[in-house]
C-alpha cells in the first residue's frame, strides 16, 4: 500500500514540477504568461495532466486488464448514470451557489463560454482526477477511510500547486494561496464523493472541468464569507454521502 502510494507521488510530483518548472523559467524570463499559446502551454498541460498519466502508468503495471481500452472505461464510464449527473448537480450547486447568495459572484462571461470550454479543461485540471481521485483516493480509503483520505489527499494536492504561485497569468500567482486552499478543499471532498458512489472517474472529471470553465468564463468569486461557507458545505455533504453509502454497501 505505502509502496503504491509513493510510486504515483513520485512519478505525478516529478512530470508536474519538471514542466511547471520549465513554465516558471520561461515566466521569468518573460517568454509565457499564462495562457499564452506558445511551447509553455504545452507544458503545463503536460504538467496538469501528471497524475493521469502517473495512474495509468501504475494500471498497466498492477492491473491484468490493463489495456487501452480497459482504462478509457474506467476513465470515462458512468456507473450509474441518472445518480451521479445529480449528486454532480448538487456538489456544483453548493460549490457555485452559497457564494451567489451570500453576494461574493459577479458575472464575467456567458453561458456559451462556459458550455465550449468545459471541454477544453479537461486538459487543464480535469484529468487531474484520474490520479488524485480514481487511484490514489481509493489506495488511501482502503488505510484510512474518507475523511481521513480526503484529508490526506487535499493536503498533497495542495502542495502539488505551488509551482502555480510563480507562473504568471495563474490565479495562484495573483491570488490569496489562504482562499485558494479552502475553496480547495471543498473540491477535494466533493471529487472524492462523487467517486465514492459508484466508483466512477468522469463526474469527478466533469466536476473538475466544469468548475475551471466557470470561474475561467463565466464568474468571478471574491474571496469571503461566501467560499468558507460553500467549502464547509461541500465537506459536510460529501461525508454525510460517504457514510449513506457505506451504509448501503455494508447492507
Amino acid at each position: 500500500m505505502r509502496k503504491k502510494i509513493c510510486r504515483y507521488l513520485i512519478i505525478s510530483f516529478a512530470i508536474t514540477y519538471l514542466f511547471w518548472g520549465l513554465d516558471i523559467l520561461l515566466s521569468n524570463l518573460g517568454l509565457y504568461e499564462h495562457p499564452a499559446y506558445n511551447i509553455g502551454i504545452i507544458f503545463y498541460i503536460v504538467a496538469a495532466c501528471a497524475p493521469a498519466i502517473a495512474a495509468c502508468i501504475l494500471w498497466q503495471k498492477e492491473s491484468v486488464d490493463n489495456g487501452l481500452k480497459s482504462i478509457l472505461k474506467k476513465v470515462f464510464c458512468f456507473n450509474n448514470l441518472l445518480l451521479e449527473l445529480i449528486l454532480l448537480a448538487v456538489f456544483l450547486t453548493v460549490r457555485f451557489g452559497i457564494p451567489f447568495l451570500f453576494g461574493d459572484v459577479r458575472i464575467t462571461g456567458k453561458f456559451w463560454q462556459v458550455l465550449v470550454f468545459t471541454p477544453v479543461m479537461f486538459l487543464f485540471g480535469g484529468f487531474e482526477e484520474v490520479g488524485w481521485r480514481g487511484y490514489l483516493q481509493q489506495v488511501l480509503e482502503k488505510k484510512c477511510g474518507f475523511i481521513i483520505a480526503s484529508l490526506i489527499n487535499f493536503a498533497i494536492w495542495l502542495v502539488w500547486h505551488i509551482p502555480l504561485c510563480f507562473i504568471k497569468g495563474t490565479y495562484q500567482y495573483s491570488g490569496s494561496y489562504l482562499w485558494f486552499a479552502i475553496s480547495l478543499a471543498g473540491s477535494a471532498f466533493s471529487a472524492a464523493a462523487l467517486h465514492k458512489v459508484k466508483g466512477s472517474i468522469i463526474p469527478c472529471i466533469l466536476f473538475h472541468a466544469i468548475g475551471n470553465a466557470v470561474v475561467s468564463y463565466g464568474l468571478s468569486i471574491n474571496n469571503g464569507t461566501g467560499i468558507l461557507v460553500s467549502s464547509g458545505l461541500q465537506v459536510l455533504l460529501a461525508i454525510t454521502v460517504s457514510v449513506i453509502e457505506t451504509n448501503r454497501i455494508k447492507k
